[in-house]
């Protein structure tokens, strides 16, 4: 009996570990991260086509209740067209920000009306231009990576204040 349950535990473990392995194989990916993307360009993510445009402004934030409240904030103008027959847009868990020193920056967009987070879904061939908020931390090279499960790309920029 205790053989039997131990065999069938480490059927389980190894089932386990290939499911796990296998949904995670660099196989399933769209390698599109060998192609680092700048600012202007124009590229397909998610049924989308993205391009991040190359006015950046600053701003102060002025949400006296926000832990960054009077900090200097990047203004990233962001064009986003449905490719998909139904409505669509761009998932705000699919992208991270990262700054000069190589980390994650926190999205501000709940602080701005004009934010490609709350823009709403496109129908079919529409398009929109919004903007990415986020601290600016230093002059440097920004990142900002897309990734979807299945599609990985890179876009970096330099911001010069």
């Amino acid at each position: 009996m205790k053989k039997n349950k131990l065999l069938l535990i480490a059927v389980m473990f190894f089932v386990s570990l290939f499911v796990i392995t296998g949904c995670s194989s660099s196989d399933d990916i769209d390698n599109s991260k060998s192609k680092i993307y700048g600012l202007g360009e124009t590229f397909q993510f998610d049924d989308l086509e993205i391009t991040l445009g190359k006015d950046i402004a600053f701003t102060t934030l002025d949400n006296e209740f926000a832990e960054e409240y009077g900090k200097t904030v990047i203004k990233l103008p962001i064009t986003v067209k449905n490719l998909k027959e139904e409505t669509h847009s761009l998932n705000m868990f699919y992208y991270s920000v990262f700054g000069a020193d190589g980390t994650q920056l926190n999205s501000l967009a709940s602080y701005y009306d004009d934010s490609v987070d709350y823009a709403g879904d496109l129908r079919s061939g529409a398009s929109y231009t919004k903007y990415l908020y986020f601290i600016y931390d230093k002059d440097g090279t920004y990142a900002i990576e897309f990734d979807d499960w299945t599609t990985q790309l890179t876009v970096e920029f330099e911001v010069k204040k």
